[in-house]
């Protein structure tokens, strides 16, 4: 949570700089020119200050945390474990964007957010059952059935098993990019909190690196006569048959990098506070519920598994500054 303390901290620190009160004036200890030396004259009052909208466009740059994660990821075919989105601790969040003043309370801005990749699965497994099969050439065989000597021509195929053994890295990331209005309370003040709402569309993106490394680990040889009459059992050898005539090998090795990018919906609620450091640069520090839509699935690199990208909402801390431009 180093991320999240941080930006609360930077906001809290330059928010609370507002707060140191002024010396107020001598009402009256003999000095000139305290109030009582005005006797019945009146006393000058200052002129308000007239509040002007000087800029209409702003730039803005944040750096957040998703303190809380909830939502899914998952698994089609051979099982993987992953890190789901719950087991979080922090996710980090950098933003840039631009806005609008609409009127003196309402905001329209356009951001775009960042979230950089992180591993959610990575080792490996075994996988068994894997066959390969191969046609040797022809043979003759000969048997008795019912008492008489039959001789058929015969088809050879040989069937290695063998054990794999798939080491997997997967890495997600994630960005989205949001329309949001944003409605800032007294506008006058120094100190403003702010409601808003925004909508957009996330970005998912999953990259697999695989290597799938397969061992043979047997070999079964069977006989098929064209004489249907004629059966031959099937013959089993812990060797393998790896004979020019099979042009089948001791192992195997694939190795593959798959990235896929997938699009869904987002919506976000937000509330905070704004602090002018200047008059054209303000501090936002604020919290933002960001809810994204899945709907992505990549197969891995030997196709017995596919990862799904489920609905995932976030909860965020963020702090930025915005710049009034023009």
């Amino acid at each position: 949570m180093r991320l999240t303390s941080a930006c609360l901290a930077i906001g809290v620190s330059l928010i609370a700089s507002a707060g140191v009160p002024a010396q107020a004036g001598d009402l009256g200890n003999g000095a000139a020119g305290g109030i009582r030396d005005y006797g019945g004259g009146a006393v000058p009052v200052p002129m308000p200050s007239v509040y002007e909208e000087n800029f209409k466009w702003y730039l803005r740059g944040d750096i957040g945390s998703a303190f809380k994660n909830t939502g899914t990821f998952g698994n089609n075919g051979w099982p993987i474990t992953f890190s789901q989105p719950g087991d979080w601790h922090e996710l980090s969040i950098v933003t840039l964007g631009f806005g609008k003043y609409v009127t003196p309370s309402l905001r329209a801005e356009f951001t775009v957010d960042y979230r950089p990749d992180r591993v959610i699965a990575s080792g490996s497994q075994t996988i068994l059952g894997i066959t390969k099969t191969a046609q040797l050439a022809n043979t003759t065989v000969s048997a008795t059935v019912g008492g008489v000597a039959v001789t058929s021509n015969a088809s050879v195929f040989v069937t290695n098993s063998y054990t794999g053994n798939l080491a997997e890295n997967i890495a997600y990331e994630n960005s989205t990019f949001m329309a949001s209005g944003i409605y800032d309370f007294n506008r006058g003040g120094r100190l403003r909190p702010y409601v808003g709402a925004g909508v957009g569309i996330a970005m998912h993106q999953v990259s697999r690196n695989s290597t799938d490394i397969y061992t043979c680990a047997g070999s079964t040889k069977n006989t098929i006569p064209d004489n249907g009459s004629i059966v031959v059992p099937p013959a089993s050898s812990p060797n393998c048959d790896t004979s020019s005539a099979s042009g089948l090998k001791d192992s195997y090795a694939t190795t593959a990098n798959t990235t896929m990018i997938g699009y869904g919906l987002a919506a976000a609620l937000q509330a905070g506070i704004t602090y002018d450091i200047t008059a054209r640069t303000h501090l936002d520090t604020g919290y933002r519920m960001l809810w994204q839509s899945g709907h992505l699935n990549v197969a891995s690199a030997n196709g017995l598994s596919s990862l799904r990208v489920n609905d995932q909402i976030n909860h965020e801390i963020r702090t930025g500054i915005r710049w009034d431009i023009w």
